[in-house]
């Protein structure tokens, strides 16, 4: 038994970056089809995002006797699209796909090779008997 995973080019994009229409347009001129496309259209409410960590006690104290103050961390976008293209076993074009996203200013770009990997499967060998394929453990019952 073989177990296949497709290809697969998957970008993210920050809000404002680009117009999902632009980019899936670009796609169907590539020769993706409508089925190889998802995307996901993600806008992070404050409750999802990370909240600003409070600095430590250490920087608190260093910042009292006149170090220098802690910097903010960064805030997570407030909205953000992920692309999804899958290829099947036929990655030739994720090359171009990958191109396409960084000409679009994709924040992150990740493909997945198509892999094709040889699975045991368990079942009771041929010609043998239930008996002799069971396991070497037997099974004892608590006394009362």
């Amino acid at each position: 038994m073989v177990f296949e995973r497709a290809a697969q080019v998957n970008a993210r994009f920050v809000a404002g970056a680009s117009s999902q229409a632009e980019i899936v347009e670009a796609l169907h001129g590539l020769g993706i089809e409508d089925r190889q496309i998802s995307v996901l259209d993600r806008t992070l409410t404050p409750a999802v995002q990370a909240p600003v960590a409070a600095p430590g006690l250490v920087t608190q104290l260093r910042n009292l006797f006149g170090g220098k103050a802690a910097s903010a961390a960064a805030a997570l976008p407030a909205q953000e699209m992920q692309v999804m293209v899958y290829m099947g076993q036929d990655d030739r074009l994720s090359a171009s796909v990958q191109e396409l996203f960084r000409h679009f200013g994709a924040a992150g770009v990740e493909y997945f090779a198509p892999t094709r990997t040889a699975q045991r499967v368990f079942t009771q060998p041929t010609g043998v008997s239930v008996e002799a394929a069971a396991p070497a453990t037997e099974h004892v019952a608590p006394k009362d």
